[in-house]
C-alpha cells in the first residue's frame, strides 16, 4: 500500500501559510481497512459498473456487457488530512486517501480470460468532525467523541494483471486500463480523539461511505495521529458581570469598657493579666495557660584511641565535656559506653580487657572531671568482635580502636501555651 505523493504535497502546501495560527490540524498518516466485499449488494453493483471486456478503456457510460465484470476486494486504506478548528470541539477537514486492491472477477469474466485485476481507488472529501461536547458542554476529559459527516469524489481505475484475449479475439496486454469510474460519495461516521497533550491526539473512527451515482455502500475503519499547530482553540468561558463591592458605612462606636488592648479576647475591664503577648492562649481571666512539654535527648559520642592504649587523647575532651553538659541539663539521662579494640593484640582475652579499659576511661572522665553520677553510666567491652572497618589495613584498625556512647533522656518543662502549639 502506498500514500499518494499528491496527498503529502497537499498537506505541506496548505499547512505552510497557516502554521502560525492556532487550531490548524494535520493528520499526516491515516491507516484504515476499506471494506467492500463484505457487502454483497456492493460487490454485485461494482461488477455492473467496473465491467471488463471489449473496448472498456473508454467505458464512460459504465454499462455492463455479456463478458461479466469485476468487484473490488477489501484492502488497506492510506490517507492524510488537513483541517481547521471551527470551535474547540468541531473542525472541518480535507482528506485524501488511496486503497489498492485486487479485483474479484465474475464467472463470465473468467471465461473470457480476464482473471486477475489491480484496482486503485482514490478518494478526496471534505468532512465536518462535530464533537459531542457541542451538545453536552465542554469537559476536561482527554477523550473527545465526534460525529463525522461529509462528501467528496471517488475515482476507481481497473487494470488487468495478466495478458488475455477478450471475446472478440483481441489481445489485452497486462497493465492495460480496462475500466474506470468517477463518482460522488458521502461520508458518515463515528469516532473519538484521545488528546495526549495540547499538540498531539490519537484518532480512531468507523465510517460508512455511500456512492450516490451507483447506489452502493462501502465501509471503513481507520486510525491515525493528529497534530495541532499552535494548540487547540480555547473554550469560551462566561465571565459574570462585575459587581460593585458593598461598603458598610455604619459608624463604629467604641465603648471604653469593651476595649481589649492586648488583643487576647478578654476585655481590659476583666483582664487580670494585661499585656499578654500575641499568639498566647489565655484563660477567662486573660492570663496565659501553662502547658507541660517533654523534650527528649539523644546524642552520640565517639572517641578513638592509639594502638594498645586506653588513655583519652586531649582532642576528645571537649566532646566528652559537651556530653557532660547535656547530662546535667537532662538530670534523668543515662549513657551506655561501649569499648572496642582492633584485632592486633596477643589474644582475644587481651583485646577484651583493652576494650573494657577504654570504656572505663571515658566513664571515669565523665565522673571524676565533670561530676556525672556513676550510676547513670554503664560500660561494656566488645573486644574486636564488632569492627566497623577492615582489620587488614592500618586505617581500618585505627577506626576499630574506639569508644562509642549513646546518651538518652528527657525533661519536662512548663511553658506558656501558644495558639499554634499542638498539645499532645
Amino acid at each position: 500500500m502506498k500514500l499518494n505523493k499528491i496527498a503529502l504535497a497537499l498537506v505541506a502546501v496548505a499547512a505552510a501559510p497557516m502554521a502560525a495560527n492556532a487550531g490548524v490540524t494535520i493528520s499526516p498518516l491515516l491507516l484504515g481497512y476499506h471494506m467492500t466485499e463484505e457487502f454483497s449488494d456492493t460487490s454485485d453493483k461494482q461488477r455492473e459498473v467496473l465491467t471488463t471486456g471489449k473496448n472498456l478503456q473508454n467505458n464512460t457510460d459504465r454499462v455492463g456487457n455479456d463478458n461479466g465484470g469485476v468487484a473490488k476486494e477489501s484492502s488497506l486504506y492510506t490517507g492524510a488530512a488537513l483541517g481547521i478548528e471551527l470551535t474547540p470541539s468541531t473542525q472541518f477537514q480535507v482528506e485524501y486517501g488511496v486503497s489498492d486492491a485486487n479485483g474479484e472477477a465474475s464467472e463470465d469474466s473468467a471465461k473470457s480470460g480476464a482473471n486477475r485485476f489491480d484496482i486503485e481507488q482514490e478518494m478526496i472529501s471534505g468532512n465536518f468532525l462535530i464533537g459531542t461536547e457541542e451538545f453536552t458542554g465542554y469537559t476536561d476529559s482527554a477523550l473527545k467523541p465526534y460525529v463525522l459527516i461529509g462528501a467528496g469524489q471517488s475515482k476507481i481505475k481497473v487494470e488487468n494483471q495478466e495478458q488475455y484475449t477478450n471475446s472478440d479475439n483481441e489481445v489485452v496486454a497486462a497493465g492495460t486500463e480496462v475500466s474506470n469510474s468517477k463518482d460522488t460519495i458521502g461520508n458518515l461516521g463515528l469516532g473519538a480523539m484521545y488528546r495526549i497533550n495540547d499538540a498531539l491526539s490519537l484518532r480512531g473512527e468507523a465510517r460508512a461511505i455511500h456512492n450516490f451515482d451507483n447506489n452502493w455502500w462501502e465501509g471503513m475503519a481507520l486510525a491515525g495521529l493528529e497534530v495541532v499547530l499552535g494548540g487547540h482553540l480555547a473554550p469560551t468561558v462566561a465571565v459574570p458581570p462585575m459587581q460593585e463591592p458593598v461598603v458598610d458605612n455604619t459608624p463604629v462606636v467604641v465603648v471604653e469598657a469593651d476595649l481589649d488592648s492586648d488583643g487576647d479576647g478578654v476585655p481590659d475591664s476583666i483582664d487580670a493579666c494585661p499585656g499578654t503577648p500575641m499568639n498566647v492562649v489565655v484563660d477567662e481571666r486573660g492570663c496565659p495557660v501553662p502547658v507541660d512539654i517533654t523534650d527528649e535527648l539523644k546524642m552520640e559520642l565517639r572517641v578513638f584511641f592509639d594502638n594498645d592504649k586506653s588513655a583519652i587523647k586531649n582532642q576528645y575532651k571537649p566532646e566528652i565535656a559537651k556530653v557532660a553538659e547535656k547530662m546535667r541539663e537532662y538530670p534523668n539521662s543515662t549513657a551506655r559506653v561501649e569499648g572496642h579494640a582492633s584485632k592486633t593484640g596477643p589474644s582475644a582475652r587481651y583485646n577484651q580487657r583493652l576494650s573494657e579499659a577504654r570504656a572505663v576511661a571515658v566513664k571515669s572522665m565523665l565522673t571524676n572531671e565533670f561530676g556525672i553520677a556513676p550510676n547513670r553510666l554503664s560500660t561494656v567491652g566488645y573486644g574486636y568482635n564488632n569492627p566497623i572497618a577492615s582489620n587488614d589495613t592500618e586505617e581500618g584498625r585505627a577506626m576499630n580502636r574506639r569508644v562509642y556512647a549513646i546518651i538518652t533522656g528527657d525533661k519536662t518543662m512548663t511553658v506558656e501555651q501558644t495558639k499554634d502549639m499542638v498539645v499532645q
